[in-house]
């Protein structure tokens, strides 16, 4: 019966960690565009960005990596200081709609 309480004890506090850990992520799922408004789904959190008000600065870089090969990373510096990063393995894959939303809207924000 004691072994039964570890076991159950034991997963409990795994779970709480991949919890903990699903919640802090910087990956996303998912992205969607509406408008002016960015939503970006995370595992476990949803996270809304007016690119109008809230955007202070953005770039895109290419990143290559040893493992993993190249992919792209635009980044997205908020007003309160915050970086988003969005990731995406081809120029034209997820992130193709917000970059060409970003360079219509504000050319002016784009650091390099």
């Amino acid at each position: 019966m004691d072994y039964l309480y570890i076991v159950i004890v034991s997963i409990l506090i795994v779970s709480a960690l991949m919890i903990v850990l699903l919640t802090n992520t910087k990956t996303s799922n998912n992205i969607i565009l509406q408008g002016n408004k960015l939503t970006i789904f995370h595992p476990l959190k949803k996270e809304d960005i007016n690119l109008d008000a809230d955007l202070q600065k953005w770039n895109v870089q290419k990143i290559q990596t040893l493992w993993r090969g190249k992919f792209y990373s635009l980044n997205l510096q908020l007003k309160s200081g915050k970086w988003n990063r969005l990731y995406s393995r081809s120029f034209t894959g997820k992130i193709a709609p917000v970059i060409e939303y970003l360079e219509n809207t504000s050319p002016e924000k784009k650091s390099n």
